[in-house]
């Protein structure tokens, strides 16, 4: 009789150091970066229904004093150095569906990085409710592992842009000569009935 073949078993040993020799080729892969800078726009205020551009840039070989020159966009400009990998991914989320309308401009939210070139990310971002709201920007970076690639948020790259949006806008693009008339109207209709009144009484004395 044939015995069956014996299913060789880790001990818990061997098993702990594979997890670490696991974990050890994650951090090598975590560690295959360049720094990079990044330059961006925060508009600190908008009026309703307006529209405003939120560029963020991305360049290896300028510094962040630099690199904040080239963003043409309206609002606080700010700069910082992160870690980069040869393909990331930029991400500007809304935090409350009805307080903006976002179009990203750019064709891809992950893009290929150059050395030398500054690479851009841009959105449209329409103001559609009054009062302080607030985007997300968040900047992840591409690791590849065992063959496969995985997105990693920039652990300096997540952050919050905060902007008030009042409500001259719509104030402004009232139809004045419409809301006229109904002033007009409720002041006069009232003055009429009260000269038909005094008509009335004179006539009766």
């Amino acid at each position: 009789m044939t015995e069956a073949p014996s299913i060789p078993t880790e001990t818990p040993a061997e098993s702990a150091s594979s997890l670490e020799d696991q974990m050890s080729r994650v951090d090598s892969a975590l560690r295959q970066t360049l720094e990079a800078a990044i330059a961006y726009n925060k508009p600190e205020s908008m009026k309703l229904d307006e529209t405003v551009t939120v560029e963020l840039l991305l360049n290896p070989s300028l510094s962040p004093e630099v690199l904040t020159e080239q963003v043409d966009e309206p609002g606080q400009v700010q700069g910082a150095k992160i870690q980069v990998t040869p393909r990331m991914k930029a991400l500007l989320i809304v935090n409350d569906d009805e307080a903006f309308i976002l179009k990203p401009i750019h064709d891809n939210a992950e893009q290929i990085i150059s050395a030398d070139e500054t690479t851009r990310w841009a959105w449209l971002v329409t103001a559609k409710k009054g009062g302080r709201q607030s985007l997300t920007m968040v900047v992840y970076r591409l690791v590849e592992y065992d063959g496969k690639g995985y997105w990693r948020e920039v652990e300096s790259y997540k952050t919050d842009v905060n902007i008030q949006v009042t409500f001259f806008q719509r104030v402004q693009s009232w139809d004045w000569g419409w809301f006229a008339g109904i002033l007009i109207t409720a002041i006069a209709v009232p003055a009429f009935w009260r000269w038909i009144d005094r008509r009335k009484k004179q006539k009766k004395k």
